[in-house]
């Protein structure tokens, strides 16, 4: 006995999942999302044999453009094309499986310890899901906070932060400034809330010292510039009092540059100067030693001894300034020869 749903087509309903909408229909074209929801309302409504002159047809479209959003559609894993059939598929069972390994055995310990932290986690979640996004949060986000907990080990509280320091910049549209900032804490070694704590103290200097350099420097910075200052602060570890002696250098200078600045801050660090004081000290001595150039430079230049007294001056032909030049018209005096 074969039972069948006896209902006309024109008031049945097409079920589409939220996951779809929420998460996969922002990033479709207008005839993947057309080309979808028509495969669904044909799925729904028992099997039925169409080509693609036929999709074509019925979505008002070419049937170049039916290719396209089928190709579409297979990438994001909506559907299946095989040689006579497309599938549809189960993007509740897909994201089940992405979220949810067998476990084939524990310790009790380890299932106490699990439960505990994954208690800790729902109310986070549900913490963020209600100040964030009331109350409806999409399931991108959900796997997203997932992976955070499982990629970077984070702490809850580190998680709500990274909500926190998003909401605050008005980037919560999608994931991907959360993510950035999830990477930038992690490759600074932030796991925990106090970690987090003492990376924002060291995060509000810098920034700081990156605000009172491109004053100083009258300039507005670059981003190149700003990987110049973090170097200076993270590999070479100078605070700003010793960063403010560098800049000093510039002074009278009408465009001073960052490379400047970080050639001398190289100089110092290459010589293994930490403190304010051992770099006073190295740049008095090197003033001194360049003074002490300078005027070994002039003595050497001395040319006072080439020239002899006025009484050991040599006189006649072989001194050669010595010997009076005739004046013009003077008369010659008659030897007798011309009469």
């Amino acid at each position: 006995m074969r039972i069948k749903d006896d209902h006309s087509i024109m008031f049945s309903d097409t079920h589409v999942p939220d996951l779809f909408i929420h998460d996969m229909m922002p990033k479709l074209s207008g005839n993947a999302v057309k080309c979808y929801l028509f495969l669904n309302s044909v799925a729904a409504n028992g099997l039925r044999d169409a080509t693609r002159a036929d999709i074509a047809d019925r979505l008002g479209i070419t049937e170049e453009a039916v290719d396209e959003a089928l190709l579409e559609l297979q990438r994001a894993q909506l559907i299946v094309v095989g040689d006579k059939s497309i599938s549809i598929t189960d993007l509740k069972m897909l994201e089940l499986e992405k979220r949810y390994r067998p476990i084939t055995s524990s310790r009790p310990s380890e299932i106490t310890e699990r439960e505990s932290l994954s208690q800790e986690r729902e109310r986070i979640v549900n913490l963020i899901k209600m100040t964030f996004f009331q109350g409806i949060m999409t399931f991108m986000w959900y796997d997203q906070i997932d992976r955070w907990f499982e990629a970077y080990a984070f702490e809850p509280e580190v998680v709500y932060a990274l909500f926190q320091e998003a909401a605050n910049n008005n980037r919560l549209d999608g994931p991907g400034y959360a993510s950035r900032i999830a990477e930038d804490w992690a490759a600074a070694g932030v796991r925990t809330y106090d970690q987090l704590s003492v990376y924002y103290a060291k995060f509000l200097e810098k920034n700081q010292i990156k605000a009172y350099v491109g004053k100083k420097l009258r300039r507005v910075l670059t981003e190149y510039d700003l990987k110049d200052i973090d170097s200076w602060i993270d590999e070479y570890g100078y605070d700003q009092e010793i960063i403010d002696e560098a800049l000093s250098k510039t002074r009278g200078a009408s465009r001073p540059s960052i490379r400047f600045v970080s050639a001398v801050l190289k100089d110092w660090y290459e010589h293994g100067l930490k403190t304010l004081e051992q770099v006073k000290s190295y740049e008095k001595e090197r003033e001194a030693d360049a003074g002490r150039g300078r005027r070994k430079s002039v003595l050497t230049r001395d040319n006072r001894g080439n020239f002899k007294e006025e009484g050991d001056r040599a006189t006649g032909p072989e001194a050669g300034y010595d010997i009076r030049m005739p004046r013009i018209g003077e008369i010659e005096p008659d030897d007798g020869q011309n009469e």
